[in-house]
């Protein structure tokens, strides 16, 4: 198959894969590893679960998050297991005042460290996490550096 086919085949399939979602999608980034879409902070746990049942993106690979001028970004790297290949990013703006998002623990219990490294690292609270604590620093740490 050409590298053109390929490339149009992974462009249907992004499509599909994020139609499933549509609804929640607030925009559309293009990332250089994977399409990524953006969510609203109260939909993290909705998106995410819907990719994993309904798409196939069964494998949290990571969380990222990044602190910009006047916001942070959870961005949470899906993929599958059938096929590693498949790769998505789901991107999560908080307000740069007040960083707070849903939890993907329970959908994800990976999340559960990724999320915890973000809060220690960055301040993005992390809403329903089942232990959102410092996971790096010491506890006596002030801040996030």
């Amino acid at each position: 198959m050409s590298t053109e086919l390929l490339r149009e085949r992974d462009d249907e399939e992004t499509a599909d894969a994020f139609s499933s979602v549509r609804g929640l999608i607030t925009g559309r980034e293009s990332h250089l590893n994977a399409p990524a879409a953006r969510v609203r902070p109260d939909a993290v746990q909705e998106a995410l679960s819907t990719l994993r049942d309904e798409a196939g993106y069964d494998h949290l690979a990571c969380v990222t998050a990044q602190e910009y001028e006047n916001r942070y970004e959870s961005i949470y790297h899906l993929r599958s297991y059938d096929d590693p290949t498949r790769e998505l990013s789901v991107v999560v703006p908080t307000d740069k005042e007040d960083p707070v998002s849903e939890s993907a623990a329970s959908v994800f219990r990976t999340a559960d460290w990724h999320e915890r490294e973000a809060y220690d690292l960055v301040g993005i609270k992390y809403d329903d996490h089942p232990d959102l604590r410092r996971i790096l620093l010491p506890e006596t740490w002030q801040g996030h550096p």
